[in-house]
């Protein structure tokens, strides 16, 4: 995985990272909840949790934000150690867990990906029965090769990780951009580091984090010392990512029947690895 390791960042990163999502926060579950991609993608990559995940299990979270996964895992009866490097993203999810009467079940720290190991100390080695990571953060981690031992120090051996990161390959964006006459679009993932921006509105659209993309079978032989792989499963092949959501709103019957053929085929080679976005189920050896 060389190419993994050879992404250094230039100036601050992870400052320029935390603050720019600090910023983002007060409005985070408007920019973000109220997309309906979004909202999808989090209904599929929780039917992915909820196959491997029981009620009563410590889990971690990578990347938590606001905490729209950990809140609804707490209210399954899981309890959860929610971590971000953006402490007003913790925040935000402290707020909504007291409002809730979740916050028994639900502890936050404040670290980015790459420092996730760092629960070994307080909870103790293979103390978690699984953990989960939903969207890019894993992405937006240069030091993603550091993650998985860090990950499966703190697992139990059988435990779980579930994860979701933007996919090298789009089959959505390699078919519509050039019909929109932006091909340069189509192919933007393609071994480079890309400008995503926080947000789709203003004045936060302005504010870009510097994003890999990679494709399954590179995040795979990533984790492939310590862990095996149940699931592959793509997100958004048929359909427009959330960056398109626009698009889906407008002419959503119209996609009706993509959704279903997406449903039938996600999990299913060669298609699961075109999506826009790919869920893997791996276990700790």
């Amino acid at each position: 995985m060389k190419e993994m390791r050879e992404w250094r960042p230039e100036g601050e990163y992870f400052q320029h990272v935390e603050a720019s999502y600090d910023g983002l926060a007060p409005r985070y579950d408007a920019d973000i909840g109220s997309n309906l991609i979004g909202r999808r993608m989090h209904a599929v990559f929780r039917r992915a949790l909820q196959e491997v995940l029981r009620p009563g299990q410590l889990v971690f979270e990578i990347g938590c934000g606001t905490g729209a996964d950990a809140l609804w895992l707490a209210r399954q009866g899981l309890d959860v150690v929610a971590t971000d490097i953006s402490g007003a993203m913790i925040e935000q999810l402290r707020v909504k867990a007291a409002s809730e009467g979740l916050s028994q079940h639900i502890q936050t720290r404040r670290m980015a990906a790459h420092e996730i190991g760092r629960l070994g100390s307080e909870f103790g080695s293979d103390s978690f029965d699984g953990g989960f990571c939903h969207a890019g953060a894993l992405n937006m981690e240069p030091e993603i090769a550091r993650v998985p031992a860090q990950i499966a120090s703190i697992t139990k051996p059988g435990g779980v990780f579930v994860c979701s990161f933007i996919n090298r390959t789009s089959l959505f964006e390699i078919l519509f951009y050039p019909l929109v006459l932006r091909p340069r679009k189509a192919f933007r993932r393609m071994g480079n580091v890309v400008p995503i921006p926080i947000s789709r509105t203003e004045p936060m659209n302005r504010q870009v984090i510097p994003a890999r993309f990679y494709s399954p079978a590179e995040m795979i032989r990533l984790f492939g010392d310590g862990f095996s792989v149940e699931m592959v499963q793509g997100m958004e092949i048929f359909l427009p990512p959330s960056n398109l959501a626009d698009i889906y709103a407008r002419f959503q019957l119209g996609f009706a029947g993509l959704e279903v053929l997406e449903e039938h085929l996600s999990r299913r080679a060669p298609a699961n690895e075109w999506g826009h976005h790919t869920v893997l189920v791996l276990r700790r050896r």
